[in-house]
């Protein structure tokens, strides 16, 4: 698991996390997570009993306090996983950027760069994003 980027007051964190094998996805007691497929094919997963398949660049919201048992029917995947405590609502947008695109970031959104540009590998805002790449936007909207 890598940690992207985490809210001062704790309230969120964002990570990536490589799912190589069946089993258990690390546990987040307490918390609602947003899992979005970032890299590779589909991850299957099971929360409390009911089967669910994630395509890639698709979110999938889990509950606080669901325990998480993944699959890799396809092989391995790359995930983002957002953490949020309420009041913290969570969003995951996967956009395609030309050459000449500037994507501007609030203060309250992170961008992971999942394909090469000129931009970071992580950019939290305010800032921006820039270039030809594939971006995953994290916004982190409090209630």
């Amino acid at each position: 698991m890598r940690e992207l980027a985490r809210a001062d007051d704790g309230s969120w964190v964002v990570c990536l996390v490589d799912v190589g094998a069946d089993g258990p996805l690390p546990s987040r007691p307490g918390v609602r997570r947003l899992l979005t497929v970032v890299d590779g094919p589909v991850l299957g997963i099971d929360v409390e009993g009911a089967t669910h398949v994630l395509e890639p660049h698709r979110p999938f919201a889990v509950t606080a306090d669901a325990v998480v048992v993944a699959s890799v029917p396809e092989g391995p995947v790359r995930v983002l996983d957002v953490v949020v405590d309420d009041p913290v609502e969570p969003f995951v947008t996967v956009l395609e950027l030309g050459r000449s695109s500037i994507l501007p970031l609030a203060g309250d959104q992170v961008a992971h760069v999942l394909t090469r540009t000129e931009s970071p590998d992580v950019v939290t805002g305010p800032g921006e994003v820039s270039g030809r790449c594939t971006v995953a936007v994290v916004t982190l909207q409090r209630a």
